[in-house]
């Protein structure tokens, strides 16, 4: 665990149907929680909540009982891209970085009472890195530490279909982490797979992945989807077209997700964790 790993919060902005107590807001009437509204007792058979006041003042004479909202608990996913490309490292562990990610956001859903399951993909969903749905904190810790040990040995994001499919069910709030090296197809079938959850697609960037690299020098460069090597000639202008297809690439992935899902949150190196909150909140930072 990353020694300025920090707490962490989220919230949603929709209702839940779960039947288990939490702390989210939800479709589902209780003794207890936030107020709701104010109803006929008929409809709301319990005297130990006559709202006398509004009953006095009722011009139809109807006995009147106030109605309480039970808070619920709702299923956090952790959808995590370990492909070849997020073994890149400079100026950060990609894969580091998204276990630091995980681990925060489990401890957040103990603490709301919330299931937390993980859900690592490459070209295919990767069972031996799996967490299903739980409420343990030893079975968070172990597969966290799993993530966090391992190193991307496979190409291709394909396998976000099938972490899709894990999730199918009742909606949950889901982080897709990911450093977005997608094509434009790869995005939009897993916008469009995810699509009845909230989603909250968070991109992880190294900034020495492209932005710092030297404008003058020969660059020895390796392709981590395919493994192929290049000798490139690095040159000011070289270094801004690839800047410019990079900022394209990933303006056409962030339109994909955006029509579907949250607005995408970028971890540039390290982890802003006061930024981040911010941004699970109130959807700005």
């Amino acid at each position: 665990m990353s020694d300025e790993l920090r707490d962490v919060a989220y919230s949603i902005p929709w209702r839940t149907s779960g039947i288990r107590a939490g702390s989210h807001r939800s479709h589902l009437y209780g003794g207890g929680g936030r107020f709701r509204d104010i109803v006929p007792l008929l409809s709301l058979p319990d005297p130990r909540r006559i709202a006398i006041r509004a009953s006095l003042n009722d011009p139809f004479e109807r006995l009147l009982v106030r109605r309480f909202e039970q808070p619920s608990a709702i299923d956090v996913a952790v959808l995590v891209d370990v492909s070849t490309s997020m073994a890149f490292e400079g100026r950060c562990n990609e894969i580091s970085l998204a276990a630091d990610l995980a681990q925060a956001l489990a401890v957040c859903a103990e603490r709301a009472g919330d299931t937390f399951s993980l859900i690592p993909f490459d070209s295919a969903l990767r069972e031996d890195l799996r967490l299903q749905r739980t409420l343990s904190r030893a079975a968070h810790s172990q597969a966290i530490d799993k993530l966090r040990q391992y190193t991307p040995e496979k190409p291709g994001v394909q396998g976000v279909m099938e972490a899709a499919t894990a999730v199918s069910g009742t909606r949950k709030l889901v982080f897709l982490v990911s450093d977005f090296l997608w094509s434009t197809e790869d995005a939009r079938l897993a916008a469009e797979a995810l699509a009845f959850h909230d989603v909250v697609p968070i991109e992880i960037d190294d900034s020495l992945q492209l932005d710092d690299l030297p404008d003058w020098g020969l660059l020895n460069l390796r392709d981590l989807e395919t493994g192929s090597r290049r000798l490139v000639a690095m040159r000011p202008s070289l270094k801004a077209r690839w800047q410019a297809v990079r900022k394209e690439q990933r303006e056409r992935t962030r339109q994909v997700f955006d029509t579907t899902a949250r607005e995408m949150f970028t971890i540039r190196d390290r982890i802003d964790w006061m930024r981040l909150t911010s941004f699970l909140l109130y959807g700005s930072v």
